[in-house]
């Protein structure tokens, strides 16, 4: 009866943190919109435009360890709180923002400050959610959570593409109304979801053993950067992160410019399939049409987070990392190719492959930390944040430079091979760190979710 007990406090507080998920994941899909929302309406270059992932990124790379260092002070529940009101006051920052400043530095430190607070909770929840239950569990039950996060995903391009391209811009007054709307709201849920947070208990986790298991002998006590399974896996996180931002931040750029073509005369020839999707949506023009196409690609995006954990079961997580990088490396090989008319229908199956990624990297590399398990989130929120803030400025470059999806394109394939390698060679990593730390190497058969 008290084991069965202890399953429900931990479901519930699973379910509870969890949804937190969605509200980021949210924040993050409409930066993707933005930047071609600001090209639009501000008149700003697509590299200039890669300001926006960095203003939210430079915040993940400044906030995360602070964020950890004020999370092991005072506990996982009270960091999330705290991050919530920073993400409150973010979102209803757009409002001087639109109404007053009307300019794009305006919005990028509106996004900065509301980016604080989803670093603070991201330090927080990603590691929890590792804890909160065997350790064996820890990449699938990230998964789950993260899903919560692409259903997210899913909504925000739609959202974005029919507020912020659903109308005509005046350039001698634009209207920023549709854009403030959904931040406004978002502060009001953000609000309600602190109160909920501030009444309910989640349970207090001791880090030095997963929740549920008592006497994790399996432990690596040795310093962070004596670990190989952990260094490696920031690294692979940050050359992932690259790879992802960078898709997101140009995914409408590319769609349009791949499925619509002008030749030497000026004549436009549209993609036929790209056509019918437009007449399907409703869409009011080629950028609405392209986010939506996006938000397809965030349904396999969240098909990819669903099936992950039950797919990680017959597959160990490490070697199903690989085959997504493998998988994930051919998609983009099209991509650079640019053929016209079809490479932006092989590019939505990017999401699918990379749904997995964060979470199964993230939890992979936390493995047996214990105590310092805190810590090592920071660095992964830092890796985050320093990725994100060069990714779409450097991609936004390459393209704007030399006129070339291919040398653009070519950093999200250095991110996905690296995926790859981190995957296939993760075994032997975490046998080093239990050497490292004096303890017995796990068992591959252990490394299942």
């Amino acid at each position: 009866m008290q084991a069965s007990q202890k399953s429900r406090t931990l479901l519930f507080a699973f379910v509870m943190v969890a949804s937190l998920f969605f509200i980021w994941g949210f924040c993050h899909a409409m930066l993707d919109v933005l930047n071609k929302h600001f090209q639009n309406i501000l008149h700003v270059s697509k590299a200039q435009s890669g300001l926006v992932q960095t203003s939210v990124f430079g915040a993940y790379l400044l906030a995360a360890l602070p964020a950890a260092l004020l999370i092991r002070r005072i506990g996982y529940q009270r960091g999330i709180l705290v991050g919530l009101v920073v993400l409150a006051v973010g979102a209803f920052l757009f409002i001087p923002a639109g109404l007053v400043f009307k300019t794009f530095w305006a919005f990028c430190l509106s996004l900065f400050v509301l980016s604080t607070g989803l670093a603070t909770i991201e330090t927080a929840a990603n590691p929890y959610v590792t804890v909160l239950g065997p350790k064996d569990g820890a990449a699938g039950r990230l998964s789950v959570a993260q899903a919560f996060n692409s259903c997210a995903y899913i909504i925000a391009p739609a959202v974005g593409g029919f507020l912020l391209f659903g109308q005509k811009v005046d350039p001698a007054n634009p209207d920023f109304h549709p854009l403030i709307l959904p931040y406004v709201v978002l502060g009001c849920v953000v609000l309600l979801i602190f109160a909920v947070f501030s009444f309910i208990r989640l349970p207090v986790i001791d880090d030095s053993g997963p929740a549920g298991e008592a006497g994790d002998s399996g432990t690596f006590k040795a310093p962070l950067g004596r670990q190989p399974h952990f260094t490696f896996g920031v690294v692979t996180q940050f050359l992932y992160i690259i790879a992802q931002i960078g898709i997101n931040a140009f995914a409408v750029n590319y769609i349009v410019e791949n499925a619509i073509v002008k030749d030497a005369g000026g004549s436009t020839t549209v993609a036929p399939l790209f056509a019918w999707y437009q007449s399907l949506t409703h869409a009011a023009n080629p950028d609405a049409t392209a986010a939506y196409v996006v938000t397809f690609a965030m349904v396999l995006y969240a098909v990819g987070r669903f099936t992950g954990a039950p797919i990680a079961r017959v597959i160990k997580p490490n070697l199903l990392l690989a085959l997504y990088g493998v998988a994930n490396s051919i998609v983009i090989l099209f991509a650079m190719a640019d053929i016209k008319m079809v490479s932006w229908t092989i590019l939505p199956l990017c999401w699918l492959f990379m749904s997995i990624m964060f979470p199964f990297i993230f939890a992979m590399s936390v493995r047996n930390l214990g105590a310092q398990t805190k810590i090592a989130a920071s660095f992964h929120v830092i890796a985050v944040g320093a990725a994100g803030s060069i990714s779409a400025v450097l991609m936004g470059w390459l393209w704007d430079r030399f006129h070339s999806v291919g040398i653009s394109f070519a950093l999200p394939l250095i991110g996905f091979i690296a995926t790859t390698i981190y995957g296939l060679v993760y075994p032997r990593l975490l046998e080093q760190s239990a050497r490292v730390a004096g303890s017995p190497g796990p068992s591959l058969s252990a490394q299942r979710t």
